[in-house]
This record gives C-alpha cells, structure tokens and sequence, in this order.
C-alpha cells in the first residue's frame, strides 16, 4: 500500500493530510494524484465516497502559486450540497495554508455579498455550473481566464441536469486547461462530450467493487413479497442501526416509506431531488446534528449528500444502472471503518442480484423468520437458454400451409388438418435442402475432376 509520502509532494503537503488522519491513498488517488501532479488532464470513473474529492485536491493546492493573486483553479459540482461540501474539505487545509484563498460560488447566496467576496481574489473556486456562468461570462464580474486547471465533479450527473452548454462557454474561453474529471458513470453521450478535452488514452477506471470490498459486507434478503414497508420496519426492529441510510430509485417510494416509519413513531429524514432549497439545507443540518439514525434518499439525491459514520445501507430496490449499487454501498464503510449493505430482492429481482455477484461482489442470503434475519438460500442461476436459429424459409413455407389448411369457419378437425399441414411443409423443406445438398455436393465433385490434370 502506497503512502502519500511516496508521491512528489512537499513535506508541508504531508503534515497537512496527517493532521486530516490521512496517511495512505484510495484506489481512486493512487490512481489520479501522480498523474494530475504532472499536468495531466484524465477523466476518472469512480462512485462517491471512493475518497475522489482529495484526489483533485491534494494536486490542486500542491500546484498553487498563495503570492499570486489570480485564479488558478477552477471547481465544478452538479449541486449546492456537493459544491458545499468540495469547499468544506479544502477549507480544511487552510489550516496549514492560511494564505489560501478559496471562494464557494452557489445559488441562495445574495450577489453583492458575492462581489465583496471577490474583492479578493481567490485562487481557487468551487462552484455550481449556473452560478460561474453567470458571474464569470454574462456578468464579467470574474476574470477566470488565468486558470490552469478545471474540474468537473460528477460529471455524469452535470450532463443529466443540462449543464454542459454552460460548461462548454466556461471552458471555451480558458487557454487549453489541465481537466479533471470524475464521474460515477461514462455514458456514451458524456463520454462524447468530454473527447474534445480529454484523450479516450486518459481514462482511468477504478470500480465500485474494488472500493467496497474489505470494508463492506453485502447481504441480500429475500422479502418473498411480503408488504415492503413492514420488511423496512421489521429490518429496523431488528438491526437497531447507529445511522442507516435507505436508498428507493423512485421519488414516490422514498415519501411512501418516510411517511410510513413517521407513523409508527421512527425518527426519519427524507433527502430527493425535488426538495426546496431551504427544505434541503434545513434537513441537511439536522442530518449533520445527529437528529436522526434513519435516512430515506433517492439516487439523485444521494450523489449530492456527504454523510458521515453511516453504519447500514438498506436497498429497498435495485437502480437502473447496476453499477449504481456500488455508489450506494460506498456510503458505509468509509475511511476504514467496517459497513453492512442490504438489499431487499424478491423473484423479480433475481436476476439484478445474480448480476452483482458475477460482478465480483460476495454476499450472504437472509430471510425474515420469527421476528429475526436468519440464513436463507442463495440463488439458483438459471440455466442458459438454447434457442434455435429460425429458419426463414420453412418459416414462410409453414405459415403458407397452416394458412391454406385453415378456414374462416371453424369446423371439426381443423387443427388437426393444419397440424398435418405443418408437418407436410416441414418434410417438404426438409426434401428440398438434402436435395439442394446433393446438387451442391455433385457441383463440387464436377469442380474437383475438372481441375485434375489429364493423362
């Protein structure tokens, strides 16, 4: 295991990250840090909570010039909530670089205070898409033109809200930028998108699975259809966990669920997407007080939320993108601490579950019995499927004969008639292809004894 004293970084950039507690890098920033230290620009796939915000940090600060006083970084997140959180992790290190100078740009905040707050230039900004482009290039309040480097932080979630016009104006008007980028997922349209900044040779992959495995176990529980919030309850009953996180892909299920565990008297917070600005803030400040042991987020929401010493993840469903699974499990288990992630599954959710284990993922089977979580059976994978390639002529050749043996009135015997029919077809075609096989063998042989040379 690699520490980060092994990378070329000052010494002063090594006592900051021990006075953080952290010592040794993430697959993610093993993978990342050197290169962005040499002026790379990458593109990174990697779920959150693999330790990717220090990633493009560490580099960052490392590489900035506190006597200038320009800009020289610049920071993108999809959110508030993300945006918020990049500038509380590098506010961090002004601890040790008090001359750092670095400026948080996001919707509700009133622009004159913004403004003041530009007075001094910061060298590093960490901001929403919205709030940049309107500062930076419709008002012109921000000269980010000496920026050197750019980084777009969960880039498939900024192409998903409709971003990237805003975004291609900003990095338009930058002079050939160091990017950075980080994404949970490449979809093809984003990996499109990114090709005129990044070379397809720069991409580095670290998986979902290689970052939970060690420190979080997966469990799958088979609900066997029974109501689905009474398992949310029963599950709670029995685990008691320190702070759990349920995670619904749809909006409806995450308030279905909050509204059932508020009557039955269980302490909840409820995070999606829809959520007002103020709602959000309000929730997410009673989160961090430690107000609640159970959250209910949607997927959307929970790539724009940090939250600490989560100890369970409860999957009520699977996400759309499998890979997804791997970004909700990385909620648990971070920074070295043991995690458990459940996943309710029924019939109809064998098949993702079977997925996630040929993905490499290890997990125990659980059923509800008796007021507990006992061992249950794992899944059977189905045998594969051999269906014969059709025929497109005898296909033809039979509907034709079941068409004539049939009549608009029907009469005793039909269907035996048309079965005959079929099987007369059948061995029709059948004649004709061992007849075209002779045709074809005796044109060979002809070919064969017209090239033997003669006596």
């Amino acid at each position: 295991m690699p520490s980060f004293a092994s990378y070329a970084l000052s010494k002063k950039m090594i006592d900051a990250l021990k006075s953080q507690g952290y010592v040794s890098p993430t697959p993610i920033q093993d993978a990342v840090i050197p290169a962005a230290l040499r002026g790379e620009s990458l593109v990174a796939r990697s779920p959150t909570g693999s330790g990717k915000t220090h990633s493009f940090l560490i580099p960052i600060i490392e590489k900035i010039d506190l006597e200038s006083r320009e800009i020289q970084a610049v920071i993108v997140a999809p959110t508030r909530e993300l945006a918020k959180q990049t500038y509380d992790f590098a506010r961090k290190f002004n601890v040790s670089y008090p001359a750092l100078r670095i400026l948080l740009l996001s919707a509700g905040e009133e622009r004159t205070r913004t403004i003041e707050k530009l007075a001094r230039v910061p060298h590093l900004i960490i901001a929403t898409p919205g709030r940049l482009h309107d500062l930076a290039v419709k008002e012109k309040v921000i000269n980010f033109l000496t920026a050197k480097t750019f980084v777009l932080d969960e880039a498939d979630m900024l192409m998903e809200m409709g971003f990237f016009n805003d975004i291609n104006v900003i990095i338009s008007n930058l002079t050939k930028p160091q990017m950075l980028v980080f994404s949970a997922t490449i979809p093809e349209k984003l990996a499109s998108a990114l090709e005129k900044y990044v070379e397809a040779k720069h991409v580095i992959e670290v998986s979902g699975k290689e970052l939970t495995a060690g420190k979080v176990r997966h469990y799958f529980i088979d609900t066997r259809h029974r109501d689905l919030k009474e398992c949310v309850k029963e599950f709670i009953h029995i685990k008691n966990p320190y702070l759990l996180l349920i995670f619904a892909s749809k909006k409806e299920t995450v308030e279905s669920i909050y509204e059932y565990l508020r009557s039955q008297s269980i302490k909840a917070a409820m995070i999606h997407g829809d959520l007002e600005v103020r709602e959000r803030k309000s929730v997410m400040k009673r989160i961090h007080a430690n107000e609640f042991n159970v959250i209910v987020a949607s997927d959307m929401a929970s790539r724009g939320i940090d939250i600490e010493d989560v100890s369970d993840i409860l999957n009520v469903d699977l996400p759309k993108n499998l890979e997804f699974y791997y970004h909700r499990a990385g909620r648990t288990g971070r920074n070295g601490k043991d995690g458990q992630c459940f996943t309710f599954y029924d019939n109809d959710l064998t098949t993702g579950v079977q997925k996630i284990l040929d993905m490499g993922t290890k997990g125990s089977f659980l059923i509800f019995k008796d007021g507990d979580l006992v061992e249950g059976k794992p899944i059977v994978p189905a045998a594969p499927k051999f269906r014969k390639k059709k025929n497109p002529e005898l296909e033809k050749e039979i509907k034709k004969a079941a068409g004539m043996a049939s009549s608009k009135v029907v009469k005793p015997g039909y269907k035996r008639k048309v079965r005959v029919a079929v099987e007369r077809a059948k061995a029709r075609h059948r004649r004709k292809v061992i007849k075209r096989d002779i045709r074809r063998q005796q044109v060979e042989r002809y070919k064969m004894q017209a090239k033997e040379p003669k006596e």
